[in-house]
């Protein structure tokens, strides 16, 4: 039935034998202002009903056998939405039997309704418009259903376009951070190589501290930028354990006095006595370090931030108070959300993407927690408020005992970054390694297979053969004689448990900090 085939859809088709009695009956509807059509036979009125009736008007004698069966055919074809609605004019006297028949013709499900003859005209128009009123209702509905339907297949659509368009969005950030990572790989190598040689005039050592400083930075909003990624789909998985957030406050102070240059006054108060919480270490860690990045941001040099720890009710609370610029009390809340800035002046001396305080708020809550912010206004500072849930456990895991210097080791780089190869491989021939490198995976390789090392330092995204299939290909070829080691700018949860089913014994993410490194081929 065509959609807005209006008037197909308010007539009345009436079927009766005596061609007399349906002219009689139309005349008497046209009078109550009802349209209606006489059919001659079963087969036209099926067509009709196919094209569209708000009601049928038969007589009962015209619903012989063969008659019934095509018509309960032709509702069965129907539309679910529709019931349509069949009058059958019944003779007097023999009403109850004929109807029964009538109706176990039709079906159980058949909308009839019965009037016996002689009918008055009043009683046949209240009848039919009682039908048509019902019949209304029936299109109604199935308008509804309609429209629901478009809603939903738009819904569908639009949601099969979300997800295509996060992940394209993730897999761009994820190349992109890997990108970022290769040459920051190859300034922070070439930093470490720079401090083992000779001894530095205060110039070098300067110069040192700004590369090492900004190349932090940098590895901060890479970051960032993939955290909040991840925190809004969902994504970030957390290690938990208990953490004592008093030490890992004290641990994220300390680390920022040096490469502040101690232009800021940072004091600490805290009860003397572990808070405990149940959480990952790193993503903890990453709390508090954004914070005070962002109080030392928006500080004037030699401004004073304090940073107390108390608790509160069950809760551990941190609070992170500066006296910089302060916050306007409508931006209190949107400051939170992502690539929102304090300050959008195009001087931006603190820089940043705006990532910081949404990475914050994503992993308190994934905490169990809640963060807030208070500030006078503007110029007036800035209070950060972070509430834990403190834990029932009464100790943590001691700190890891830094490990030794790597005896000398048989190591390979495939790495088809040139710079980042080549001051690897010069670091660690200045640790006293034997070192190769290869700058595809094919030739990876095929080094790795003749010259069998103790150890293979493989970038993942390879020319050639990606690290994957150079991790399985020796796997393959030498089973576990050899320890692979995935370096590589793609540091996502599910690069990792990649870089496992391919063979790797480690993940390592760029840029690889000395210590890491260390530890990473002592456990060889």
């Amino acid at each position: 039935m065509a959609p807005g085939s209006s008037a197909l859809q308010e007539r009345v088709l009436v079927l009766a034998l005596m061609s007399r009695d349906g002219e009689l009956a139309c005349d008497a509807l046209a009078r109550a202002g009802i349209t209606a059509e006489v059919v001659r036979g079963i087969d036209p009125l099926c067509e009709a009903i196919a094209d569209g009736a708000g009601a049928v008007l038969v007589t009962e004698e015209s619903l012989t056998a063969p008659a019934s069966q095509l018509l309960l055919k032709t509702l069965e074809r129907e539309p679910p939405w529709s019931d349509l609605p069949i009058v059958v004019l019944t003779t007097t006297g023999q009403a109850t039997g004929l109807s029964l028949r009538t109706i176990r013709r039709l079906g159980p499900s058949a909308n009839v309704s019965f009037l016996e003859r002689p009918v008055r005209t009043m009683t046949l128009v209240a009848a039919i418009r009682t039908a048509l009123r019902a019949r209304r209702r029936q299109y109604d509905v199935r308008d509804y259903l309609q429209m629901r339907e478009e809603v939903q297949q738009a819904l569908r659509i639009a949601h099969a376009e979300a997800e295509r368009s996060s992940r394209a969005k993730d897999e761009f950030l994820a190349m992109l951070a890997h990108e970022l990572r290769n040459p920051l790989a190859a300034i922070v190598n070439g930093l470490a190589l720079l401090d083992r040689v000779d001894p530095q005039n205060d110039l070098d050592a300067r110069a040192r501290g700004v590369i090492g400083r900004q190349v932090h930075h940098l590895t901060r909003l890479i970051d960032d930028l993939l955290d909040v990624s991840r925190i809004m789909s969902g994504k970030i998985e957390l290690e938990r354990a208990p953490v004592d957030l008093a030490r890992a406050t004290r641990q994220c102070v300390e680390a920022r006095r040096p490469a502040n240059g101690g232009t800021h006054q940072l004091t600490v108060l805290t009860d003397a006595r572990p808070f405990i919480v149940e959480g990952d270490s790193v993503r903890l860690e990453e709390i508090i370090g954004n914070l005070l990045d962002n109080a030392v941001k928006y500080s004037p040099a030699g401004a004073p931030i304090h940073i107390t720890l108390r608790e509160e009710n069950g809760q551990s609370v941190l609070r992170i108070k500066d006296y910089g610029v302060g916050v306007a009390p409508d931006m209190l809340e949107s400051i939170f959300e992502p690539f929102t800035q304090i300050t959008t002046s195009l001087h931006r001396a603190g820089g940043g993407l705006g990532l910081g305080l949404a990475v914050v708020r994503g992993l308190v809550e994934q905490h169990g927690g809640r963060v807030t912010a208070h500030s006078a206004g503007l110029g007036q500072g800035t209070e950060f408020i972070v509430r834990l849930p403190l834990s029932s456990a009464t100790s943590v895991a001691t700190d890891e005992v830094r490990a030794p210097a790597a005896p000398p080791r048989r190591i390979v780089v495939v790495e088809d970054h040139e710079d980042a190869r080549e001051m690897l491989l010069q670091l660690l021939t200045l640790q006293g390694h034997r070192v190769e490198g290869a700058g595809d995976g094919r030739a990876g390789l095929n080094l790795i297979v003749d010259s069998a090392p103790d150890i293979a330092l493989i970038d993942v995204g390879l020319p050639e053969l990606d690290g994957y299939e150079v991790a399985r290909q020796v796997r393959r070829t030498m089973g576990r004689r050899v320890r692979l080691i995935a370096v590589t700018g793609y540091g996502q949860s599910y690069d990792r448990a990649r870089a496992e089913e391919a063979g790797f014994d480690l993940h390592l993410t760029k840029p690889v900090n000395s210590r890491e490194l260390s530890q990473a081929l002592g456990a060889a």
